[in-house]
């Protein structure tokens, strides 16, 4: 007989999320072993980061929906910065695992900029 209380561990993980940007609607999927940079990357978008460590907090961004996690420790005062209006959470997607769909708004001053724009690859916004 299976033990119920390991039944949660059997079930199959999602072989990937979605990741929707704001405010510019971009919505992206992150594989399981991928941070949501490096998804990013790896569909033609570039955003502001640094050191990728999660040690600069360049990157940082407010978490709107969902949850992630960091597979390597990162600093709650880097993650939290300088700004942080309570009640609002946030990450730095630098070193964030998706753990569910989520939903990320960037910094005032950061933008997604789409290096493969005009070769003809259609793009998946949000509405």
């Amino acid at each position: 007989m299976t033990d119920p209380s390991l039944a949660h561990d059997s079930l199959p993980s999602p072989r990937e999320y979605q990741v929707t940007v704001l405010p510019d609607g971009i919505r992206i999927s992150v594989g399981t072993n991928e941070s949501i940079v490096d998804a990013l990357r790896r569909q033609g978008y570039r955003s502001r980061y640094k050191c990728r460590r999660g040690g600069c907090g360049a990157c940082r961004a407010t978490l709107v929906d969902g949850h992630v996690v960091y597979r390597t420790p990162v600093s709650e005062s880097v993650v939290d910065g300088p700004d942080r209006e309570p009640g609002q959470q946030k990450c730095l997607p630098c070193r964030a695992f998706p753990q569910s769909d989520v939903t990320i708004e960037l910094g005032e001053r950061d933008r997604l900029v789409d290096v493969l724009a005009g070769f003809g690859r259609s793009r998946q916004r949000s509405t």
